[in-house]
């Protein structure tokens, strides 16, 4: 979300799709993916596809909150949880993801004038996301209590779907979980007491969906506080009588804060006031069934600002009732009689509800009210409605009079005109000041000239509660080019949403995006949003290193978390741009199937990046406090908590003693053409993970074309699947340090100049560092690497496995194919003796070998590397026998022959219950395995 925004005229037009702008690109500006679609293979049973994070570093807040983790289909969702009754003050975290577990009650109700009931607080820090996965789940703040969510203009609170979340919610989705109910304890005028007076503490009423009591009689009465906050396709259908709106207001007083809301895709009504006396400023109602704003059961409230977007299913913009059902409810007592002002209603001449009305205001039920400097447009039926003759006699009444001034109506039928109505509506309504009927001349959702002329009511001067204005409307003619106020927290309303907060808008657009850059320290949490281009000016450091101690605060570190959206582009332009994420700090790349991240160059995005073009930006750094075994002290001891190094390029110091450390999570993410050379011993690799530990996320991760390593593990505990290397230089797969995390599902495929695909080191460099421990010793499985035989760079070796320096490891079910000199090397005799050893040992299983040569026989070797490694079991050589390879043809090149599918695998799960059951050799498990395409980039031609 963004505070700043570039809004572009938009044309009213009668499709909801041309109103929301993007109406395929259902993008959620919080915490979460986009459009997952058909989760990827990787196997019988298949991976388990992708985790979104959304627990906040420093924890989900405090009172009744507590993390949890849920599993939807092959989507795992890590977040917080509130269920139940919440009895005792709790707070959100800002940004905190939150499941929304049955029905939530905050605090037990305290009664129409206070009594024993359990009060509580529910505070909701800004960019918080609160997500139901069902009708049942919904809440309910009951009487006494309070909600604070307060958002901000680009960090909205946000209420909507787990599938929202997931990424998979459409356009027209609706009703997917509950919504939001207040209760409060300001007068009503329906009582469930027939014998109870409107008004009176006694008059109380059951809310819809089993929500409890609401009603009293305390008219200034506080529900808490909504500020910058959405909800989204909620209204669960409870029965054929009963169905959750959006938000219900259900005898909430005027205590109650409610500026800047939406509410959107709604499948009851967006926002329905019973009774009470809240006042509501600034609200956005899109897409909502029935009615996008209600009222009855007697609400005497205000509300200034309001823009309802009809969707094509929906009823009325306004439907208004003071109580309904007969004579004598029409007539009860305190009548609902709200003033409204600057309101702009725009209906949708295509409505294909099977109830549907299509009208822009329906007044009814004997209500009052006193509606001024308004625009109705666009609805099918009529723009306006007056129905019942207690509806009729509050025109001109002394007290609690139906008004109407300052308001344009051009609809299909401007006024639904009944026989035997006590007056004309037309007549009447035209006859009201400054009243007027036009014919489509609105500008986009703002007054065009028609509407400018229109002399404004005065309703500060009626009511000092209401801004002072002077025009018709929700907007000012001049907000048409400006920054309007519902511009940047909205979800889906306009197509230009700016640069987020912590960005810098460049004068350079790209391809017609806006490029947003990013420099220096980001000291405060950052979302990229979709709909800019992101670049990188500059080392870009995400947060301000923490040290390797988490429980030692240091005055001068910084936490801070980097999130992308899914199907955002970062570039840089020079080997100089790149981020780091330093300890302490995050990375939330959270790209989805349909719509991966991506980090780039701008050669690429520009069009001019060749097949192989490599090094021409930097690339990701990741920082963490997992152990390592290379020191800057000499004197520390390898895995300690002072056991730190600096990392390549510049980027800051790694290591520490908390293997489960998080660095954050990335998910179909693709770093291209990176690489930077800084000097002749220090290249940054595509992604580097220095002593990143267990606690960080990698799934679903390509690096194209780097001019070093695509991935290089220094240290740490890191685990990652669905790993794709292509078209490197150097090594594809890399590590030293002493790692020691697992991979599942790793694809390398070796560039004309690439050097290894695999190359482990312990830490190298003499005997000693050889046997330093923590010594690497890593766990990796289904593999498939396939090199490239004619092999063209200067320091080409072309080796498919490169062991050495000391480094343990376990390598199962593995295809090498294709290396112009030989599929494995094992080198040092601190390597060979990893052989057989008791702990820390080097095994292959499960691996078939294809190349040149498959073995780099050395003399002096202690052992025959051939003979051992072909009395492994199930190991096997091959000679031009394996299938060719030719991922980038189109991906068929990948799939396994009849002799590599002929090959015994080893049970990896039952070693490791991390690793997914494979019972294949091999990245790929045959042709319906397709885990590696439609989210990677693959060349023309490679």
């Amino acid at each position: 979300m963004s505070v700043k925004h570039n809004f572009r005229k938009l044309l009213l037009v009668t499709t909801s799709c041309a109103f929301f702008a993007a109406c395929a690109d259902t993008s959620i500006s919080s915490p979460g993916a986009e459009n997952p679609g058909t989760p990827p293979g990787g196997g019988n049973p298949p991976p388990a596809g992708q985790t979104i994070d959304l627990i906040p570093a420093g924890g989900c807040g405090t009172g009744s909150i507590r993390e949890t983790s849920v599993t939807n289909g092959d989507i795992t969702i890590n977040a917080c949880e509130i269920t139940g009754n919440i009895t005792t003050n709790t707070t959100v975290a800002p940004n905190a993801g939150v499941i929304i577990t049955g029905p939530t009650f905050v605090g037990t109700d305290d009664g129409a004038t206070g009594g024993s009931g359990a009060r509580a607080t529910l505070s909701i820090g800004a960019g918080a996301t609160l997500f139901g996965a069902a009708g049942s789940d919904y809440i309910v703040v009951t009487r006494g209590s309070r909600i604070e969510a307060q958002g901000t203009a680009d960090a909205p609170v946000i209420f909507t779907s787990r599938t929202d979340v997931e990424g998979s919610v459409g356009e027209n989705d609706k009703g997917l979980w509950g919504g939001l109910v207040l209760n409060g304890r300001a007068p009503i005028n329906a009582c469930t007491d027939a014998t109870a007076v409107g008004g009176s503490a006694d008059c109380e009423k059951s809310g819809e969906g089993s929500s409890g009591l609401f009603g009293g009689a305390d008219a200034a009465d506080s529900s808490g506080i909504l500020n910058y906050v959405q909800v989204r396709f909620a209204g669960f259908k409870v029965n054929n009588e009963d169905e959750l709106n959006g938000i219900a207001f259900q005898g909430v007083g005027s205590g109650t804060d409610v500026d800047y809301v939406q509410v959107h895709n709604n499948s009851d009504d967006g926002v329905e006031m019973f009774g009470g006396t809240v006042d509501l400023r600034h609200l956005v109602l899109t897409g909502n069934d029935d009615d996008s704003m209600d009222y009855t059961d007697g609400w005497r409230g205000r509300a200034q600002f309001v823009l309802v977007r009809q969707g094509p299913s929906g009823d009325q913009g306004f439907e208004f009732d003071n109580r309904g059902g007969n004579d004598t409810a029409n007539n009860l007592t305190p009548r609902s009689n709200p003033m409204i002002s600057n309101f702009t209603l725009i209906g949708n001449r295509n409505g294909s509800g099977s109830n549907d009305s299509d009208q822009g205001m329906l007044i009814r039920e004997g209500t009052a009210g006193r509606l001024y400097n308004g625009i109705v447009a666009d609805f099918g039926d009529d723009c306006i409605d007056v129905d019942q003759d207690a509806t009729f006699a509050r025109i001109g009444a002394a007290t609690d009079p139906l008004d109407i001034q300052s308001v344009v109506l051009d609809c299909v039928n401007n006024f639904d005109e009944s026989t035997g109505d006590p007056v004309d509506l037309s007549d009447w309504f035209l006859s009201r000041p400054n009243n007027a009927v036009i014919s489509n001349t609105l500008n986009g959702v703002f007054s065009g000239p028609a509407e400018q002329a229109v002399t404004a009511f005065d309703v500060n001067g009626a009511d000092s509660w209401f801004e002072d204005i002077d025009y018709i409307g929700a907007f000012a003619d001049d907000e048409i080019a400006a920054s309007n106020w519902a511009s940047g927290w909205t979800y889906n309303l306009f197509a230009d949403a700016g640069c987020p907060t912590g960005t810098t808008e460049s004068a350079e657009t790209i391809n017609g995006s806006r490029v947003c850059q990013i420099t220096g320290n980001i000291t405060a949490d950052l979302r990229l949003t979709r709909g800019n281009m992101y670049e990188l000016i500059g080392p870009v450091f995400v947060g301000v290193d923490r040290g390797p101690d988490p429980a030692s605060p240091l005055p001068s570190g910084i936490e801070a978390t980097l999130t992308v959206d899914p199907g955002v582009t970062v570039f840089g332009s020079s080997g100089s741009d790149y981020i780091v994420v330093t300890r302490g700090s995050e990375l939330r790349s959270n790209g989805t199937a349909s719509s991966p991240v991506i980090f780039t160059a701008r050669s690429d995005i520009e069009g001019t990046a060749g097949v192989n073009t490599k090094g021409q930006w930097g690339g990701l750094v990741l920082n963490g406090r997992a152990p390592i075994n290379a020191c800057t002290d000499a004197t520390a001891t390898g895995g300690t908590v002072d056991c730190e190094k600096s990392g390549e390029g510049s980027s800051g110091l790694f290591g520490g003693a908390t293997a489960d450390d998080t660095s954050g999570s990335i998910t179909y993410t693709q770093v291209r053409f990176a690489g930077f050379k800084v000097n002749n011993e220090d290249e940054l690799n595509g992604i580097a993970f220095q002593g990143v530990g267990s606690g960080t996320f990698v799934d679903y991760v390509q690096v194209h074309n780097n001019s070093d390593d695509g991935v290089e593990m220094f240290g740490g505990a890191v685990d990652l699947r669905h790993l794709v290397l292509t078209g490197n230089d150097d090594d594809s797969m890399d590590y030293t340090d002493g790692w020691r995390g697992r991979a599942q599902y790793v694809l390398v495929v070796q560039g004309a100049s690439g050097d290894q695909g695999f190359e482990f080191d312990n830490r190298g460099g003499n005997d000693t560092a050889n046997n330093l421990t923590p010594r690497s010793n890593p766990m990796i499985a289904n593999f498939t690497l396939i090199g490239n035989r004619n092999g063209s760079g200067s320091n080409d070796s072309d080796q498919g496995m490169l062991i050495r320096e000391g480094t343990a490891g376990q390598l199962y079910n593995g295809l090498v194919v294709n290396f112009g000199d030989d599929c494995i090397d094992v080198d040092q005799d601190a390597t060979f003796a990893r052989i057989g050893a008791g702990t820390d040992s080097l095994e292959i299983q499960s691996v078939a070998l294809d190349c040149v040569n498959n073995f780099d026989e050395s003399s002096g070797d202690p052992l025959d590397l051939s003979d051992w490694f072909l009395a492994q079991p199930n190991n096997a050589e091959y000679t031009n026998s394996l299938t060719g390879f030719a991922f980038f043809s189109g991906g068929t090149g990948v799939v396994p022959g009849s002799a590599e599918t002929g090959l015994t695998s080893t049970d990896v799960n039952a070693i490791d219950n991390w690793f997914e059951p494979a019972g294949y050799v091999g990245a790929v498990e045959g042709a319906s395995d397709t885990w590696y395409q439609g989210w990677t980039f693959v060349p023309a031609q490679q």
